[in-house]
């Protein structure tokens, strides 16, 4: 197969895929699928209509049984619960035995919830053990995504006796380290391919391994997991049971996978959707469905504002120029707050700030000058439009004091950004505390609540300070 294709090679074989296809030139397609890797198959699924995709697949299917697993679990959520709803359960199942195990668990995991639920049904109708085991385990553990094909080596071997174990094993695709487990499979050290080839033949494999392991146990929650790859810079993670015994490993493909999986539902939560989005992409309303509660959830919050903006209506009627700062007030104070919040998810999710560890109030007063440096800068900004607005350009009709609307102005927009910094940095720390996923937090209920708190600080303010405000 070619190499990863470059931006104008991938572009030439679309092209020539979607010709291929439209003309119906099966032995070409055929041709052209053998010298094509199975990822970017998956990425000229794009450019094909559904048909279209069915037919590539179908052809994948019969001359490339082994390859059409690999281009399934490379191919977009939508794309792939499409195609997998045009699919007969026994192809499935087919499509499922010639995958590996943690690759199968993917493809099964991301469908939506009724597709889901027949292929688990066929799982079990068909006798699919290594899968079942898999799901056994519970949601987004090491379990789930652990490959359990791997090399472990006895700790009674010699270095010669292991290199020829590896020579002779057909596990030898995620070899990046050598676990050496007892006679009862529990783990208990490991070693690496150069620590092997450094060594005598006939040294104990127990004299050159390492006993300090990093390891996973199988409930293990996938953030922790690539968390602790990435701290340690390992390519893979040994997953064992509650006895210690060595049951998978995490490896390095797959610790990625996670990464850019945590990272879009984060961001899917922190803008009030989900990832399911992702897999109905091509269904309005369904995506609408998606998006509505938390829209609703803003709605009602804009309407309280709203509210609140009438209540003080009415005590300052004759201050009605106070309404041109409104979208200054809550639009600054909804971008700082977002800004904070969308930090404070990301240390909480990277490991960067950890509760009751001091990092959390470390991270609030941080959090907090900052705000006060931006709340100077923008108040000291605001105050100069209001005295430009009603002293020189005489915006307002009414007998307005520039000087006393340029201090209720400045003040307020510093008290917003304050405030609205404070909150963006707590509720995530809060919501974590509470056990509930932070990046709820950081969407619309942030935004909603500074601009609550934003009206009510200045219009609070200029009702204290309505007899210096208009003369």
């Amino acid at each position: 197969m070619e190499p990863t294709l470059s931006p104008r090679r991938a572009e030439l074989l679309a092209d020539t895929m979607r010709r291929f296809v439209r003309r119906g030139a099966n032995a070409h397609i055929a041709k052209l699928l053998a010298k094509t890797r199975p990822e970017d198959v998956a990425l000229q699924f794009r450019g094909l209509t559904t048909t279209e995709q069915l037919s590539v697949f179908r052809i994948l299917e019969s001359e490339y049984p082994e390859s059409a697993g690999e281009v399934l679990s490379q191919l977009e959520p939508a794309l792939r619960t499409g195609l997998l709803e045009q699919l007969r359960p026994r192809q499935i199942a087919g499509l499922l035995e010639n995958m590996p195990v943690d690759d199968a668990v993917e493809v099964i995991e991301s469908l939506p919830a009724d597709l889901h639920r027949e292929v688990l049904e066929l799982v079990d109708r068909e006798e699919l053990e290594e899968v079942q085991v898999h799901l056994a385990y519970a949601d987004d553990s090491a379990g789930r995504i652990m490959d359990s094909e791997f090399l472990a080596l006895p700790d009674e071997i010699t270095v010669g006796e292991a290199i020829a174990a590896i020579q002779g094993s057909k596990h030898t695709e995620n070899v990046f380290y050598l676990y050496v487990v007892n006679r009862d499979d529990q783990l208990v050290g490991v070693t690496s391919l150069r620590q092997l080839l450094l060594n005598p033949p006939g040294l104990p494999l127990a004299d050159i391994m390492s006993r300090s392991i990093i390891k996973v146990h199988t409930d293990t929650d996938q953030e922790e997991v690539a968390r602790l790859a990435s701290r340690y810079d390992l390519l893979a993670i040994p997953v064992t049971d509650g006895a210690n015994r060595l049951m998978g490993i995490v490896t390095v493909d797959d610790i990625i996978d996670v990464v850019k999986e945590e990272a879009t539902e984060d961001f899917m939560k922190m803008v009030g959707t989900s990832e399911d989005e992702l897999l109905y992409q091509d269904r309005s309303w369904k995506t609408a469905s998606i998006r509505l509660p938390w829209i609703l959830i803003n709605l009602g919050g804009l309407i309280g504002a709203g509210l609140l903006v009438k209540h003080f209506q009415v005590s300052l009627k004759e201050a009605l120029f106070l309404l041109t700062f409104v979208p200054v007030i809550m639009g600054m104070g909804g971008n700082i707050g977002s800004q904070t919040s969308t930090i404070a998810v990301r240390g909480l999710a990277t490991g960067r700030i950890a509760l009751g560890s001091g990092q959390a109030g470390r991270f609030l007063w941080q959090q907090l000058k900052v705000g006060v440096v931006l709340g100077v800068a923008c108040a000291a900004l605001a105050a100069v439009g209001a005295v430009l607005l009603e002293g020189v350009f005489k915006y307002s009709t009414a007998p307005v004091s520039p000087g006393a609307y340029a201090g209720v102005v400045g003040v307020s927009l510093f008290l917003a950004i304050v405030v609205a910094s404070i909150n963006g940095a707590f509720v995530p720390l809060a919501f974590q505390r509470l056990g509930i996923d932070p990046a709820v937090a950081a969407g619309p209920l942030v935004t909603t609540s500074n601009d609550i708190s934003g009206i009510i600080i200045y219009f609070g303010i200029a009702s204290l300070l309505i007899e210096f405000l208009v003369r």
